[in-house]
């Protein structure tokens, strides 16, 4: 007898005006299982999801929930069906504790009516079972982003939801975080619910689900048994073409510095590095590997931003030499004016250049000239140059943000998070050029959340913990399980 799925999409079709971000959406998700969802930025994997969690009403075409079609208002009626969903970016109220920020969603069942005792011991048994213990009497001000991560998770499993739907779960966590979280579902798995998990790491999709389905351009490209498929074959289904090999380097580290830190100490609010000293020489790149919160965004202001301190709040020497090319952490917020042509974002830190400007006037034609050959360059699509920077994907807006920092061929490089919010094409190209700077001569810091993307890059890799170095790697001593440990702590 076929077992009937605990998801299914039948012709599913979302339009936003003249957007279409899912077109005609058919596959099935097994009761039970881990399935992967995977595709490029815009490809329409959360737009799906949206939908299936009551967030998005569809187009065309319907779904069905363990063989029965629903038709969701919001997501209010999803969670009624058993359906819960933890976000990107956690929906948690951080003044308040871990247990009121479960019980501010529960809405009108049994539970939410039991005395506030007998709620602690209930979720406290829900955490113990399914390996997601959490001091509910914290703030989740005061919580790792691994225990924020278990607190979202509760405020479904405390619904008693039955199919899961996770977007990028793993994106802060360090690797044995990473380990423990699959522990954790596979738990939740084995008890009989249904995860969906959206993510573009695909080591993870072949580690964890049991299938997995493609989406590129709004349509769905095909369903892999995981078992059956690999991570070459998932890359070319998301991009449409086979992904290059990384070449070796020719060239070697020069001992020129061109970036040094000496004896930094700096604090933004909570945030802050002590004592840092390090030196960036030309033809290196060198990673800060870190879970979020460590201090890297204290040392990528001090960086870049002489202002951002006053004297009683930064001590120390950095000392750049040449002409320094910068991308920051996030683009939305310091390194754009979104709603403003990509013209306009294209020339922000040149404004003033002889190149771009005679006096207070733009030299328009010239920077419209610089920017459609970067675009052409750096292959941002759509190549219009007087679109808004929002219009673009998240993958388009950051080769054109990669392009303003490298196409000066810069002697010192600060790339913060270069692939954040990026699909795996751009992610391939972004690293592509910045081992071309290197190349041809400039010292990178890298400062990533994405191990991966380090161990990938990286000369050598050093950790940032609690806003000091607490170990360095050379590239020979690269070790996934090692440095992980010293980014949680365990140095």
């Amino acid at each position: 007898m076929t077992k009937v799925p605990a998801v299914e999409f039948r012709g599913i079709s979302k339009i936003f005006g003249d957007c279409v971000a899912n077109e005609d959406i058919s596959f099935k998700v097994t009761a039970g299982s881990i399935h992967g969802i995977v595709g490029e930025n815009g490809a329409g994997k959360s737009t799906a999801m949206k939908i299936l969690f009551g967030l998005y009403k569809p187009s065309g075409g319907e779904f069905l929930v363990h063989g029965t079609t629903q038709f969701f208002d919001s997501s209010i009626d999803a969670m009624k069906a058993k359906i819960g969903m933890v976000h990107q970016h956690f929906m948690l109220a951080e003044p308040l504790t871990a247990l009121d920020n479960i019980l501010l969603q529960q809405d009108g069942g049994a539970f939410s009516l039991l005395p506030r005792a007998e709620q602690m011991k209930r979720l406290n048994e829900v955490a113990a079972r399914y390996g997601f213990d959490v001091d509910l009497h914290a703030k989740i001000e005061d919580l790792s982003v691994g225990a924020q991560q278990r607190v979202e998770i509760l405020k479904i499993l405390a619904q008693n939801s039955e199919i899961l739907i996770l977007d990028e779960p793993t994106a802060v966590l360090t690797p044995q975080e990473v380990q423990d979280f699959f522990k954790n579902l596979r738990q939740l798995k084995a008890e009989g619910k249904t995860i969906l998990i959206i993510t573009h790491k695909l080591k993870e999709v072949m580690a964890l689900t049991d299938e997995v389905t493609v989406f590129r351009a709004g349509k769905v490209i095909g369903t892999r048994k995981t078992a059956e498929t690999s991570i070459a074959e998932l890359a070319e289904m998301m991009v449409g073409r086979r992904l290059q090999t990384p070449h070796e380097r020719n060239t070697s580290i020069d001992p020129k510095p061109v970036i040094e830190i000496e004896n930094l100490n700096a604090e933004i609010g909570t945030h802050f590095v002590e004592n840092l000293n390090l030196t960036v020489q030309a033809r290196e790149i060198v990673g800060i590997a870190g879970v979020e919160g460590n201090g890297q965004d204290v040392l990528i202001r001090a960086l870049l931003d002489k202002h951002a301190f006053s004297k009683k709040h930064r001590s120390g020497k950095i000392m750049i030499h040449g002409q320094v090319g910068s991308f920051p952490e996030d683009r939305l917020r310091f390194g754009v004016l979104p709603s403003r042509p990509a013209y306009e974002n294209y020339i922000l830190g040149q404004h003033r250049s002889a190149k771009f400007a005679r006096g207070i006037f733009l030299k328009i034609k010239d920077i419209i000239k610089a920017t459609r050959d970067a675009m052409e360059q750096y292959d941002v699509r759509p190549r219009n140059e007087n679109l808004a920077f929002d219009r673009f994907s998240g993958g388009n807006q950051q080769k054109l943000v990669v392009a303003r920092a490298l196409i000066q061929k810069p002697q010192a490089v600060i790339a913060a998070q270069p692939t954040r919010g990026v699909d795996i094409g751009a992610i391939e190209f972004i690293h592509n050029e910045i081992r071309a700077a290197r190349d041809e001569g400039a010292g990178v810091l890298l400062i990533s959340s994405e191990l991966d993307e380090l161990m990938g890059l990286s000369d050598r890799i050093l950790v940032l913990y609690k806003g000091h170095f607490v170990a360095e790697f050379a590239r020979h001593e690269f070790n996934e399980i090692k440095i992980g440990a010293a980014m949680g702590g365990g140095h």
